[in-house]
């Protein structure tokens, strides 16, 4: 029976991309959803079988709403995919650079892309959208050439639009982390990373998080993220969120696990995971 996967996006966005990516080529059935509690709550509800949402970019960095939503969501983490965005000046077939006086995108997107935007529309509004791909779509809806999209080559050719400019990210080496989500913990065996959360004590020392993170070191275990997110209404405690490279049945990690709960610390394993290929593309 074919998959159901919730995306943020529509089709051809990059979320569909890690899609494709982590499970086939089109060996699914895409739930668009325009965010990402739209996403989790597909999951969750048993709507989606599993769900994809990215989590940082290279330029960018975290993307919090998302950390916020695994902290609460109690989903598991399965997989990881690593996607290189080149993004695309997207516009009316016709249209030229010159006549652009609007530019859609996701935010991230528009961030990515300012240099270019300084640069060669520099009087050009910039519009927020929930998605790369349906801004195409939307630019493609209202028939105007003076208004521009800003996504992947994907998106101009499924929806025959022309490509007004390639490549305008600010930096080339541009990419993005994706977390493949489902409702519950699995283990197939193989898993060789794992993300956690990582709470602190109430009454906690100067040099706790040092301390914790000493455990890690102690046994060997290379930690790949560390991210720090506030405790909504214990100001100024965070929790604090971490990759590290073993699975969750390592020993090496159960004795991690186990000093650390000696040491007073409370951990939440969001999902443990075969790491996915960052070998630089593009």
């Amino acid at each position: 029976m074919t998959k159901i996967i919730a995306i943020q996006g529509i089709t051809h966005s990059f979320h569909h991309l890690a899609a494709r990516q982590f499970f086939g080529d089109d060996d699914f059935t895409l739930l668009p959803q325009d965010t990402f509690a739209g996403v989790f709550k597909a999951v969750e509800s048993g709507a989606a079988e599993y769900g994809v949402a990215a989590v940082e970019n290279s330029l960018y960095g975290s993307i919090d709403q998302v950390y916020d939503l695994l902290l609460g969501s109690g989903l598991w983490v399965a997989g990881e995919v690593y996607e290189h965005i080149s993004q695309c000046l997207i516009g009316l077939p016709g249209a030229t650079v010159a006549d652009i006086r609007e530019v859609h995108s996701h935010p991230v997107a528009l961030a990515q892309c300012s240099v270019y935007l300084d640069k060669h529309l520099p009087h050009a509004a910039r519009i927020e959208h929930h998605d790369t791909a349906a801004s195409v779509e939307d630019v493609k809806k209202w028939g105007d050439s003076t208004k521009a999209a800003i996504a992947g080559a994907q998106a101009a050719e499924a929806f025959g639009m022309q490509l007004l400019a390639r490549g305008i990210e600010t930096d080339k080496q541009n990419y993005t982390r994706f977390f493949v989500l489902q409702p519950h913990k699995q283990l197939s065996g193989r898993e060789n990373k794992t993300s956690l959360i990582l709470h602190t004590t109430a009454d906690s020392q100067p040099g706790a998080l040092y301390g914790a993170l000493g455990v890690f070191h102690e046994r060997a275990i290379n930690l790949t993220m560390l991210h720090s997110r506030p405790i909504i209404g214990q100001a100024w405690r965070y929790h604090f969120y971490i990759d590290l490279e073993a699975g969750l049945e390592s020993p090496e990690f159960a004795s991690a696990l186990a000093a650390l709960g000696e040491l007073g610390y409370e951990v939440t394993i969001l999902g443990s995971y075969v790491a996915g290929d960052k070998r630089l593309q593009g």
